[in-house]
């Protein structure tokens, strides 16, 4: 029997009715794109304020012991950022037009700079983009990599993705950094910026030797490869809190070893044995602060104390990240 044109309108308004209320109840619309992914803050540490010696008397630049005083209460992230994590951010980025890709480097697109944020040229970057996408690469080194620290990142690069957490955080978090003149933090007030940012040089020390002033991270012992990944442990990095031993007292991993850390500060060799309080370093400099040795160096540059510089445009195959913030109101957090 061949149904009545009546019938043939019935079932196409009912099949469309079931159409629209299965749309409805997977909570997705054929009209709206897709939704923003869920920001989810990285994992950090409490460090709380006090007061410790900054230097120890005989490490790399931190030959000259001075007392230091911290008067806020601090995040510090417990791991170093991920590929996977810069990944994300950069995307993200990306994707709001706050970054741009041109001659193989993600560059700034935000306060008229377009400084070179992230080395993709570089044959040791392990993030690569391909048709609009940042994906993992492998850069000799093998592919299961996405916990592998990122790195090749310029001192700019470690400030950006700071500042791409801030504005994805809900709300919106005020960014710590202008991305125009020196780049100053704050203003050249780190400790009371809203957002994330780097740690500052004493910030960084004073985390790691939290507690009882102890040499290295983990305490009094000397290292080994069980403690960090440092002079050739591995050719290369390791996934993030791979050396547990070498905890730190707050629980901070690869404090030592894995790869340096950019720092907040401009980097003055000799800081004096006057004491001070919440010290934000020289207002300029050739380079900046790098904190906690790196899987190519050896045992000197371990301790806490220890610190290099480099200069703010340069890139490395073993220079990270890790991130800090100001304690403030914590229902934002």
């Amino acid at each position: 029997m061949i149904p009545h044109g009546s019938d043939i309108s019935r079932a196409c308004s009912i099949a469309a009715l079931v159409c629209v209320l299965a749309v409805l109840a997977c909570g997705c619309c054929s009209t709206v794109g897709p939704s923003e992914p869920t920001w989810e803050p990285p994992i950090t540490v409490l460090v709380p304020a006090g007061s410790f010696v900054m230097g120890d008397g005989y490490s790399y630049g931190g030959s000259s012991e001075r007392g230091v005083t911290l008067t806020r209460d601090f995040e510090l992230g417990q791991y170093e950022v991920t590929n996977a994590e810069f990944i994300a951010a950069a995307q993200w980025a990306y994707d709001h037009g706050h970054v741009l890709v041109y001659n193989n480097a993600i560059r700034d697109n935000l306060d008229g700079s377009s400084v070179v944020l992230l080395a993709m040229y570089d044959a040791d970057c392990e993030i690569q983009f391909v048709d609009g996408v940042f994906t993992l690469r492998d850069a000799g080194h093998g592919e299961d990599n996405e916990n592998h620290p990122a790195k090749e990142m310029s001192w700019y690069g470690a400030a950006r993705y700071c500042d791409w957490l801030s504005m994805q955080a809900d709300p919106p978090l005020a960014r710590a950094y202008a991305h125009d003149g020196d780049w100053a933090c704050n203003d050249g007030d780190p400790y009371s910026a809203e957002g994330y940012r780097l740690p500052t040089d004493a910030e960084w020390e004073y985390a790691a030797q939290y507690g009882d002033e102890r040499p290295f991270p983990w305490g009094n012992k000397l290292p080994d490869c069980n403690h960090a990944n440092y002079a050739f442990c591995e050719d290369w990095t390791l996934p993030v809190g791979s050396c547990r031993v070498g905890d730190s007292a707050l629980g901070l991993c690869d404090m030592a070893g894995n790869v340096y850390e950019w720092c907040n500060d401009w980097r003055l060799h000799d800081l004096g044995t006057e004491p001070v309080i919440d010290p934000s370093g020289p207002e300029s400099g050739l380079g900046r602060v790098n904190r906690g040795s790196a899987w190519g160096h050896d045992e000197s540059h371990l301790p806490c104390a220890s610190r290099v510089g480099r200069y703010a445009e340069g890139n490395w195959s073993y220079v990270g990240l890790r991130v800090a913030r100001t304690v403030g109101d914590r229902s934002r957090s």
